[in-house]
């Protein structure tokens, strides 16, 4: 077991170096690479203080140290190098990786003197501005509900009115203010007075002197605005509240419970949001 010599794969025997050979070998070795730092630490020296080693006085110890501090900077200097090569690197990777996200017609790397142009956000067009096919009908109304959108939405938020369903109430009742009740009386819901003792000034006859034919007279066509809303709110009609924003409902509700007595009052307020768009009041 002790007395065979170990053998290669193929059969031959393994050549066991020399010890004396192998420490003149590493001993060879580090005189190179001490003579290798030393030629460094000196090109360091020069090119850093513009002087050649020769010409100053220096102890061996000193020089020594000297050339372990050149080669440290010659490291944390090649290190630097290396980071600033991996960030490029990785620079270079993320600049294909968004090539591949934009048009081929987007130049990646724009001129320095090229500026990003942000396209404004596009306006949203006024669904009651005039418009040139518009006829003399259709611009009555519209002017009328540019007139009074900020009213009737502001009544939707306190009384919980559909301003569509409003709007288009106050259109068919007042004619979109062309009527008599509401130039008149700033009546534009075809407000009656149902008082016997109502003072001077409180309402007005439009009719065949009848006391049905009294209607409310108001100071301010938002007053008119107003009062409807505590109608609808407060009386026979709050049981509507409970369908939001459905001005169909609404409309059909309101022919139910005996608002108006056109048999067709319902689909004629349906029309009248659909046509105009009044449901954009709404939101």
């Amino acid at each position: 077991m002790g007395g065979t010599p170990p053998r290669r794969s193929d059969g031959g025997a393994i050549a066991i170096p020399n010890p004396f050979q192998l420490v003149v070998w590493v001993l060879r070795k580090t005189l190179l690479i001490s003579e290798r730092l030393l030629v460094l630490a000196r090109y360091q020296f020069y090119k850093t203080t513009a002087l050649h080693p020769s010409q100053l006085a220096v102890s061996w110890p000193t020089a020594w140290r000297l050339s372990v501090i050149a080669v440290l900077a010659f490291v944390a200097m090649k290190k630097d190098v290396s980071v600033s090569l991996g960030e490029q690197r990785g620079h270079e990777y993320f600049s294909t990786v968004e090539a591949m996200a934009l048009p081929a017609s987007m130049p990646l790397n724009p001129a320095p003197e090229t500026k990003a142009v942000f396209a404004a956000p596009e306006k949203k067009a006024d669904t009651f501005a005039d418009a040139p096919e518009d006829d003399a009908e259709t611009l009555t109304v519209k002017a009328y509900v540019r007139r009074f959108r900020k009213v009737a939405k502001v009544e939707m938020e306190k009384y919980g009115i559909p301003a569509s369903v409003k709007m288009a109430q106050a259109i068919l009742e007042s004619n979109a203010g062309r009527s008599s009740l509401s130039t008149k009386n700033n009546n534009h819901f075809g407000m009656k007075c149902f008082s016997r003792t109502c003072k001077k000034g409180h309402c007005s006859n439009f009719g065949d002197d009848s006391h049905k034919d009294f209607f409310r007279k108001y100071g301010t066509a938002w007053e008119s605005w107003r009062s409807h809303s505590k109608l609808i709110a407060n009386g026979k009609y709050k049981s509507l509240l409970k369908y939001g924003n459905d001005y169909k409902k609404w409309a059909k509700g309101l022919k139910r419970l005996g608002y108006a007595t056109a048999p067709h009052y319902d689909q004629t307020l349906i029309e009248l949001i659909e046509k105009y768009r009044l449901y954009e009041l709404d939101y």
